[in-house]
C-alpha cells in the first residue's frame, strides 16, 4: 500500500476515535428523564434525591405539592374521591390514612440539575448532548429554572423543575430572594451557624 494511504488511513482512524472520545466525554443532557429516589416510602410534599445514579448531574426531583386528604380510608380510591377525583391515582390508604402513592411520586420523578438560567434546563447547550424525548418525560410543559427548597441541602438552591409544578413555587421563589426573602436569611443562617461550628476557637 502506498504510503500517503497508509497515512491517511491513519489520520481518518485516529480522527474517528478522537470524536469518539469526544463524544463520550460530552456531558449528557437529560433534565426530565425518569428517575427512581431509592425509598419505598412516598414524601409528604417535594424531595429532591442526592445522589440520583440514574441521573447524569445525579439529582432526582419531585416537584409537587399535594394536599393528602385528612379523611379515614378503606381504599385508594375514597382517598383520590375525597381529593376532587380528578381521575389520577395520586393517593393511596394505608392503615386508614391518606397518603401520596409511591407510584405516583415515582411516575412524576424526574432528573434535574442545578441552574442559573432557564436555558440551562433545556438539554441543548453546547456542553450537553440531548438524550431525553418528549415521549419520555412526564413533564408536559418544559422546564425553568427556580428554587425548589427553603431547608436542607438545596436550600434556596436553582433547580431545574417541570413548568406543571410551579404554581406551588411561586411563593417560595419570592420567600428565596436574595439578601431580603426570609428562606433565604434562613438557609445563610444556618450555612453560617455550621460554619461557626466547625471553627476551632
Amino acid at each position: 500500500m502506498p504510503s500517503s494511504r497508509i497515512q491517511s488511513t491513519l489520520f481518518a482512524a485516529a480522527f474517528l476515535l478522537t470524536g469518539g472520545l469526544l463524544l463520550t466525554a460530552c456531558p449528557q443532557g437529560d433534565v426530565g428523564a425518569p428517575c427512581n429516589h431509592g425509598s419505598v416510602e412516598p414524601p409528604s410534599s417535594k424531595l429532591v434525591t442526592f445522589p440520583a445514579l440514574s441521573c447524569s448531574d445525579l439529582l432526582c426531583v419531585y416537584g409537587e405539592e399535594q394536599t393528602v386528604p385528612d379523611v379515614n380510608c378503606e381504599t385508594d380510591t375514597q382517598c383520590n374521591d375525597a381529593s376532587g377525583g380528578n381521575g389520577e391515582n395520586i393517593f393511596e390508604c394505608e392503615s386508614g390514612s391518606c397518603r401520596l402513592s409511591l407510584q405516583y411520586v415515582l411516575e412524576r420523578s424526574m432528573c434535574s440539575k442545578t441552574c442559573a438560567t432557564d436555558e440551562d434546563c433545556n438539554n441543548s447547550t453546547l456542553s450537553n448532548r440531548p438524550t431525553v424525548d418528549p415521549d419520555e418525560t412526564a413533564c408536559g410543559s418544559g422546564f425553568k429554572c427556580t428554587v425548589l427548597q427553603r431547608l436542607g441541602q438545596f436550600c434556596c438552591d436553582k433547580l431545574c423543575v417541570c413548568r406543571d409544578d410551579l404554581p406551588a413555587l411561586d411563593e417560595l421563589e419570592m420567600d428565596c430572594q436574595e439578601n431580603i426573602g426570609d428562606a433565604w436569611l434562613e438557609c445563610n443562617a444556618a450555612e453560617d451557624d455550621m460554619s461557626m461550628t466547625g471553627t476551632a476557637p
